[in-house]
């Protein structure tokens, strides 16, 4: 998301996931990476500078929530809640990134993919 932003991209990549969960609203990655865009966004520049590029803190946890509750299963989703809790909010909800990344830790992966994730979470957990 950072790159596309140095890009110029950031608002084409904004309207694309905003198009896809309009044509598919339990798309619950693309809630992830548009609550990731609004994060990465307001951690680089600051909330009020972030609202000119179009990124919300109260949008992206609330896209966070909403991709957990679509899948309440996905590492990665706990994962990048986490990582946007800490972005958003700061070390004030640190204990609940570190619940997050332990929730992502206990999952059983499905697939490789998600072994990864799972290992990720435990990584994160022993920094």
């Amino acid at each position: 998301m950072a790159q596309a932003q140095t890009q110029g991209l950031g608002s084409k990549v904004k309207n694309a996931l905003e198009t896809t969960i309009k044509l598919a609203p339990k798309h619950a990655d693309a809630h992830i990476a548009l609550a990731s865009f609004h994060a990465e966004v307001i951690d680089k520049v600051g909330k009020l500078l972030g609202r000119t590029q179009g990124a919300d803190a109260a949008t992206g946890l609330k896209l966070y929530k909403e991709a957990l509750k679509l899948n309440p299963t996905s590492a990665i989703a706990m994962i990048e809640y986490a990582n946007g809790l800490v972005m958003l909010e700061g070390d004030k909800k640190m204990k609940e990134a570190e619940q997050l990344y332990a929730d992502a830790a206990a999952c059983t992966p499905m697939d490789a993919m998600e072994r990864l994730d799972v290992e990720m979470a435990k990584e994160e957990l022993d920094d």
